[in-house]
């Protein structure tokens, strides 16, 4: 879009807009259809008629064809189906919660079972700290670096803080300066562990607790720099009871003997380390609080949901405590998990050391890729069916069986990648999309039927550029094909009005962009990152090109681009289809490989969005630092 402040916030809720068809309005479909459930049971709720089994039964039946009919028809356990499916296929699910040593082995390890298992980003929060070493790069410039140019947009990293200074008068101050420079190099945010109150010790041999007062610089400086605090305090209570057999922690605890904090003389109480913690948040409420392990305290769902009520600033994520969550009554962790549904995060501890380890294992546990596949199955499992009583995926943690949540998609959607999205916006890593190399140039119809469209890989605009806030309903795909001779772009967006200019202009129309369109902005020379051209398309089938370049806007400018479209007020669904002559992009002939910066873009007016596939997070779509990366593939 031209004007720099032409963005406005869209409303929330967009889930209920009535729009149908594809991949889009099949998960509209599902969450309009649990929306209707959950409003038939309220309204149940008020009737005055008389009990009767008979009658509950049919009501029940209404309640549960009403919200899960859709869901059904592809089968619930069937975990490669439905919208989870469709998420893990396209590699949608973040993991908030990894453990990668810093190997090229190590992350190929990790990204061959996230592959399989449908992860799409993991966040490594053992980045290690920004502290230079003997070669004057720190272990966080090393890690981020392997990770980025062996798996550009897979994972990121957050920063470990040195404590190596503590003793000293201004630890604080050189604290702060670790998060300002974790920042610069890139770092997400900071992970704390649970050696703050359990194991880290001053030079008195006095144990250092996360709320000393001496810390609140760092989360002060988290909370200035928008940097979330991923933090470990406490441990399951059966770590606090007998160190014996019948505790039924015992096989992990006789594995790691350093986990037991029975001990009065040596360790804290347990309810006296989260007492700490809900200090430094309630002190810090400009810094978010990522609570990791179910908020420290997965054996107490009350308690968690107090918290969560009590500070909007905390957040919890499940990294290896499913197994203890799994074993409340179900229907009140959904109940729980339904409430707080922007403030949980799928997590898993999943670590890749010099073994796999899948939320905790014992010492001679050595689990294979296929374990690891398996682990996230069984995540998968617990969050989307009903079954009942099954093993639960960490059998080391204790010997019981646990019972599933059936959460609904649109909770689950929030749950796997909205909130982490949302949360981790400015650090996440720039997303990549491959276009793949076409037998024969096709000229473009908006139909988008055909054959060389069933192989490209979509891509999805549905995220606020300003905020990161989600819109599923207006979810847009896009797909990209390419030849020696032009760039191809498709198009398939969901509305439910069009607002469009009348009549249609038989020339570019400047201000396009002030109705339904769709957009893309492409940076041909990855060095220069303000020369760019701009390509928009609206309903009518009208066009508009831009050149952009520090010298200002070329409007005259013609790339000679093509396009047609099509729109199924049926489905309820505008298609754009489109070719850009090569030589409008680049003057060197591409080539396999060939990587360009491009962003992708659509307004809809009748819901105030502004969407972006990678969110700019500014006033304007013009901020190339922003643009994502396209792949030219293919022979």
């Amino acid at each position: 879009m031209a004007p720099a402040d032409r963005i406005s916030p869209g409303p929330d809720g967009m889930q209920s807009s009535p729009v149908r068809g594809g991949a889009w309005g099949r998960e509209l479909e599902v969450f309009l259809a649990w929306q209707k459930g959950r409003e038939l049971l309220e309204g149940m709720k008020q009737l005055r008629f008389p009990f009767s089994p008979a009658g509950a039964a049919v009501s029940l039946l209404v309640v549960v064809l009403a919200g899960w009919a859709v869901w059904a028809r592809e089968g619930p356990a069937d975990l490669t189906k439905g919208l989870p499916g469709q998420w893990r296929s396209e590699k949608r699910v973040i993991d908030l919660h990894m453990h990668i040593d810093g190997t090229p082995e190590r992350f190929d390890r990790a990204v061959r079972i996230m592959d399989k298992a449908g992860v799409g980003i993991g966040v490594n929060l053992s980045g290690g700290t920004v502290t230079p070493e003997k070669d004057g790069k720190s272990a966080f410039e090393k890690m981020k670096a392997l990770a980025d140019g062996r798996y550009p947009g897979r994972f990121v990293h957050y920063l470990n803080l040195d404590y190596a200074a503590w003793d000293e008068p201004d630890f604080s101050a050189r604290a702060a300066k670790q998060i300002e420079e974790g920042h610069r190099l890139g770092a997400a945010g900071l992970k704390e562990y649970k050696r703050l109150g359990l194991f880290l010790k001053d030079k008195n041999q006095k144990l250092i607790s996360i709320d000393d007062a001496r810390l609140d610089a760092v989360w002060a400086k988290c909370g200035e720099l928008g940097l979330p605090v991923s933090v470990h305090v406490a441990d399951p209570e059966a770590f606090w009871k007998a160190f014996d057999s019948n505790n039924e922690r015992w096989k992990e605890l006789k594995d790691h003997r350093n986990w037991w904090f029975g001990d009065d003389a040596e360790f804290p109480k347990r309810e006296e380390l989260l007492e700490a913690l809900n200090r430094v948040i309630a002190r810090h409420p400009e810094t978010t609080f990522v609570c990791v392990h179910f908020a420290n305290n997965a054996e107490d769902l009350a308690w968690v949901d107090r918290m969560l009520d009590k500070y909007p600033n905390m957040m919890a994520d499940l990294a290896a405590r499913i197994p203890e969550i799994g074993r409340h009554a179900p229907e009140e962790v959904r109940r729980v998990f339904t409430k707080h549904a922007d403030r949980i995060l799928f997590a898993t501890d999943f670590m890749v050391y010099d073994r796999l380890i899948l939320g905790s294992a014992g010492d001679d546990e050595r689990p294979t890729d296929d374990d690891g596949v398996t682990f996230y199955d069984k995540c998968w499992r617990w969050l989307e069916t009903n079954d009942r009583d099954w093993a639960h995926m960490t059998p080391i943690q204790g010997d019981w069986t646990i019972s599933a949540i059936g959460l609904p998609p649109e909770v689950t959607r929030k749950i796997y990648f909205d909130n982490a999205r949302r949360l981790l916006a400015k650090s996440l890593p720039l997303p990549v999309m491959t276009a793949m190399r076409v037998a024969a140039d096709f000229a473009p119809d908006g139909k988008l039927d055909d054959a060389a469209w069933a192989g490209a890989t979509p891509v999805r605009v549905e995220y606020q550029s300003g905020d990161a806030v989600a819109l599923p309903a207006l979810s847009t795909t896009v797909r990209a094909l390419w030849s020696d001779a032009y760039l191809y772009l498709a198009y398939e967006s969901p509305f439910t009005k069009l607002n469009t200019f009348t009549p249609v202009s038989p020339t570019e129309r400047l201000g396009l962009w002030d109705n339904d369109v769709v957009e893309a902005f492409i940076g041909s020379d990855p060095g220069s990152l303000k020369s760019y051209t701009e390509y928009e398309w609206a309903p009518t089938g009208e066009q508009l090109d831009l050149k952009l370049d520090p010298a200002g806007k070329d409007f005259p400018w013609s790339s000679g681009m093509e396009s047609a479209v099509t729109v199924d007020e049926t489905a309820k669904v505008w298609r754009v289809e489109v070719r850009i002559p090569m030589k409008a992009l680049t003057s060197t002939p591409p080539q396999a490989g060939t990587k360009w910066r491009i962003n992708f873009f659509r307004h809809d007016k009748e819901h105030g969005a502004g969407l972006a596939w990678n969110p700019a997070l500014t006033g304007t779509f013009h901020t190339p630092e922003r643009f994502g990366w396209i792949e030219l593939t293919g022979p």
